[in-house]
């Protein structure tokens, strides 16, 4: 839970507190404990009103290729001539 906390994107909206998760497994985590920790946080506040509201927001970054038909892929979406090239040399991708 620590490292869930620390690594997502907390906000205070007027009493609104948006806590911005990386993916649906933190999310559902999180769901667990969540009543516990909105009456800590109450509590600490000492403010009755205070909510949370719980997001999932998607990482756009760069999807990494570890397989070689993965990387071939990659590599023929960036020039589609490899694509002829491996057929025309009857080339094997796995190894």
């Amino acid at each position: 839970m620590y490292a869930t906390l620390t690594s997502s994107k907390i906000n205070l909206v007027g009493t609104t507190i948006l806590i911005e998760l990386n993916n649906e497994v933190q999310r559902e985590m999180l769901m667990v404990i969540k009543q516990d920790m909105l009456d800590a946080l109450r509590l600490i506040l000492c403010n009755k009103q205070a909510q949370l509201e719980i997001t999932v927001s998607e990482i756009i970054g760069e999807i990494k290729a570890y397989k070689p038909n993965d990387k071939f892929k990659m590599m023929a979406e960036k020039n589609p001539s490899l694509i002829e090239f491996k057929k025309r040399f009857d080339l094997d991708i796995e190894y």
